[in-house]
């Protein structure tokens, strides 16, 4: 089992449409704020479980061989009752001392859940929180979150989590809804990658890239610059047309898709 990585830097214009070129240098929508703490969430309580052992992956931990590791270690366990869909369960690192600290991160993380579109959320049963410096995590039914990664440190936790719920929800080596032999097709008409990141990772980054940015176009247009907004609609109107296609159920998010 494996995780991807999400890499989040300052975006910059690329203006060449060579095939298989990328639209934004960096990766994904440095401005966080295709959703912020202000949108609606349908996390409607929190309720503690219990503390136990579990064993998961936590990339602070390492193989000699340079590749993660599944370990154990205690969790305050938690479970996300959601207004729509299936409940989450979180799971907290109990490095974070007792259970009020453990609750304060799993009602932080668990309330951006909610607000992710219910068909980022068609695959995900659970969250798992550390501590520390490592990027995110999205696959296996769970999004992996370590508090101290530099980009959630920059506030862009809410992009973190749509880009991971990609992963999770949509890639179809996790079961996810995207069909994969389609999704070439769009992209091999596009002829252009939304980020430098999704095209040198385009098997397994380019769904989680995109992803962010069809949200941008569709359901918060006002929220990206106009010629931003012009660009993408230029850029990947095919993997937009695909997305548009599969009628994704985006409560709590209002979206335009184009049929």
């Amino acid at each position: 089992m494996r995780y991807f990585l999400l890499i989040f830097i300052p975006l910059l214009w690329i203006s060449s449409g060579v095939a298989g070129s990328y639209l934004f240098k960096k990766d994904l929508y440095t401005n966080c704020e295709i959703i912020t703490d202000k949108d609606p969430t349908i996390l409607q309580n929190l309720l503690f479980v219990e503390e136990k052992l579990i064993k998961f992956w936590d990339r602070r931990k390492a193989h000699m061989s340079g590749g993660w590791q599944m370990t154990n270690f205690k969790a305050f366990i938690f479970t996300a009752v959601m207004k729509e869909g299936e409940d989450i369960i979180v799971r907290v690192n109990a490095e974070f001392k007792n259970r009020d600290d453990a609750r304060v991160q799993a009602l932080k993380y668990s309330t951006m859940v909610g607000q992710l579109p219910n068909f980022l959320r068609s695959n995900l049963k659970t969250i798992t929180i550390h501590k520390g410096n490592k990027a995110w995590g999205g696959g296996n039914n769970d999004i992996l979150i370590h508090t101290g990664f530099k980009y959630a440190r920059d506030n862009c936790n809410e992009e973190l989590m749509l880009h991971e719920s990609g992963h999770t929800s949509l890639d179809e080596d996790w079961g996810g809804l995207v069909d994969s032999k389609l999704w070439k097709k769009a992209a091999v008409a596009d002829g252009m990658y939304i980020s430098k990141y999704a095209k040198r990772f385009s098997n397994r980054e380019d769904v989680a890239e995109t992803i962010n940015w069809w949200i941008g176009v569709r359901c918060f247009p006002k929220r990206i610059s106009p010629l931003n907004y012009e660009k993408i609609l230029e850029a990947i109107p095919n993997r937009l047309e695909y997305l548009d296609k599969q009628n994704f159920d985006t409560y709590p998010l209002t979206c335009q898709t184009i049929k």
